[in-house]
């Protein structure tokens, strides 16, 4: 059985206006980071603790997985 990840409620997501990023906000609304569809990569913008981190990039690689470019580009 898969163990269910579980983002802190402090958080929230949301698609940035460019094509493929997901914008990972904390409770003011601050950007914290940014999370590439098209890589995987998410680049952290503010220090956030590890225990956090880790269930933020879990969740963001298993809701929204990485998409060949040409699937996001038909998106937009």
């Amino acid at each position: 059985m898969q163990q269910r990840v579980v983002v802190p409620t402090s958080y929230h997501f949301r698609r940035s206006k460019c094509n493929g990023l997901i914008e990972v906000l904390n409770g003011g609304s601050y950007l914290m980071a940014e999370y590439s569809e098209r890589t995987g990569v998410v680049k952290w913008q503010r220090v956030v603790l590890a225990s956090q981190r880790e269930q933020i990039e879990k969740w963001l690689s298993d809701h929204y997985p990485v998409q060949p470019q040409t699937q996001l580009a038909a998106e937009g």
